[in-house]
């Protein structure tokens, strides 16, 4: 009797232990992915750099269906697409499937990419490639309190024949920033992964609850579940918009003399608006100044934290992974000018327009004006990561003063942050920096041919306040000669061109340096 129960105490844990999901039918619901990336030479923006080639994996999914279709019980192909990263496809000249039965690629395409969300979609047009293959069922990530098994499982690729199963724990759910696009989002944090990469799955429980965003050194990021069920709704619709987001910067009340500047009990919890951004939750009823005290049901603390329902104590951002979604209706309470009001507004989505310095962008290729050798190029993140990986310190120091907040430097009444600019519009409409990025060697810009970053005000007298302006203004001289003036800290306060040499000019240098247009759009 005491043998036996001996023995059942040491056999106890085995049976405890959740059982390791089974790899086998992942072998219909995974796919390999190799992408052939080519990014865009933002110092020579007529030119592409080096092809890099990035290995992943990508998850057969099903886009929301009508209910007549889902009642048929039959997975429809039209209606199935493979999950990624976007940083798997982004600026992507070839994209390879790979099935582990059938070792022969197909070639997939991109049909969205939400670079925010850092999600895409892909579709393979040979339907012999869908033959077999189940859409994935998600299920929402629990916390490691509610879970039946404390770890959490991922994929670990040998070879396109060997695969196997790895093990890990959730950390804690996160909200993580995006920053090539200031996007603040839900992420996972795992311990103990490492072998998984981008666009493999998740599993806990034996269910799969996100996608791993990258994996190394003992840990990975992953979306989860809920986060990759809205991108997949929103896909679904007839026009498509990106997850939920704040619509405002904020911070702790910086000292004593700001609460009594804005009427703010400084003993209140909450948290101080110092910037409202063009798009978002909030954006269209809060101002600066405004201290935020609670959303919809929830008190903020001074640091920003809810108590959230799965998740405890975090950043009020991960209320946008399940609890508030694009379209809700929320009640925001707030102090201004010392008054306690309660406005309305909706839950809106991240928007990638909208900035004086536009975010990374991929897969639109740089936009440039060529006149007499000037390169006038458009002041974007794209082009400061030009200066490398530090470029956050070794890029010029006026042109990233304007990242900061985009509105730091004020050069005139033309290049102040109006708020109000819809950041739905055309991007060509929009506010931009403008400047001459280097200037292109030839006789008629002898003197001038070390001007490099040199930012725009007007040419001809007219107010440059986006690229398009350029072409306009050359095509109206106020004398024989073209007069371009820059902000003052460039090399020089202004220049001219001949006008009457200007297009025998152009044609030289677009022949002598092979460019292909002299103008981009």
């Amino acid at each position: 009797m005491g043998w036996a129960l001996i023995c059942a105490i040491l056999l106890l844990p085995q049976f405890l232990q959740a059982e390791v999901p089974a790899i086998k039918p992942w072998f219909k619901q995974a796919v390999l992915l190799k992408s052939y990336q080519q990014s865009y030479d933002w110092l020579t923006p007529w030119e592409k750099r080096e092809i890099r080639t990035q290995t992943g994996m990508a998850l057969v999914v099903r886009l929301p269906v009508s209910e007549n279709t889902e009642s048929a019980g039959t997975v429809d192909k039209q209606v199935l697409h493979l999950l990624t990263t976007a940083e798997m496809v982004a600026d992507a000249t070839l994209l390879e499937v790979t099935r582990k039965d059938i070792r022969q690629p197909f070639q997939a395409k991109l049909v969205l990419m939400d670079y925010a969300a850092n999600l895409a979609l892909l579709n393979i047009e040979d339907s012999n490639f869908w033959d077999g293959l189940n859409p994935i069922d998600w299920s929402p990530v629990k916390s490691k309190s509610k879970a039946d098994d404390e770890n959490v499982y991922s994929l670990n690729i040998k070879s396109v024949q060997e695969w196997e199963v790895e093990s890990g724990t959730i950390q804690l759910m996160a909200v993580g920033h995006r920053r090539v696009s200031d996007a603040w989002l839900a992420l996972l944090k795992l311990s103990g992964v490492s072998k998984s990469g981008q666009g493999f799955p998740l599993l806990q429980d034996n269910e799969t609850v996100g996608i791993i965003l990258e994996a190394g050194k003992g840990e990975a990021k992953a979306i989860p579940t809920q986060m990759l069920l809205e991108f997949l709704a929103h896909a679904g619709s007839g026009s498509y918009k990106s997850l939920a987001h704040r619509g405002f910067s904020w911070s702790r009340l910086p000292q004593r003399s700001t609460a009594d500047f804005f009427q703010i009990p400084p003993e209140l919890p909450g948290i101080w608006i110092n910037r409202v951004l063009p798009y978002g939750t909030g954006s269209d009823v809060l101002q600066r100044g405004d201290y935020l005290t609670k959303i919809g049901k929830w008190p903020l603390s001074h640091d920003g934290k809810i108590k959230h329902p799965e998740w405890g104590l975090s950043l009020f951002d991960l209320l946008f992974l399940d609890q508030l979604k694009v379209g809700d209706s929320l009640e925001l309470e707030l102090i201004r000018d010392g008054k306690a009001l309660v406005l309305q507004t909706r839950v809106s989505a991240y928007e990638e327009n909208g900035r004086t310095v536009p975010l990374k962008r991929v897969g639109h290729p740089p936009r440039y004006v060529i006149q007499g050798g000037f390169l006038f190029q458009e002041l974007t993140l794209n082009y400061l990561s030009m200066w490398g990986a530090n470029w956050r310190s070794r890029a010029p120091v006026r042109l990233r003063l304007f990242l900061e907040q985009n509105k730091t430097v004020l050069m005139d009444d033309n290049y102040k942050n109006v708020k109000g600019e819809s950041a739905s519009q055309n991007t060509e409409s929009e506010q931009r920096v403008v400047l001459v990025t280097q200037v292109i060697p030839d006789e008629i810009n002898i003197g001038y041919q070390k001007l490099s970053n040199a930012i725009v005000l007007r040419i001809n007298g007219q107010e440059i306040r986006r690229l398009k302006d350029v072409g306009k203004a050359f095509l109206n001289p106020e004398t024989e000669f073209h007069r371009i003036d820059f902000l003052p800290g460039s090399d020089r306060l202004s220049v001219i061109l001949p006008v009457a040499e200007l297009k025998q000019s152009n044609q030289r240098i677009k022949n002598n340096f092979r460019i292909p247009k002299l103008k981009s759009y």
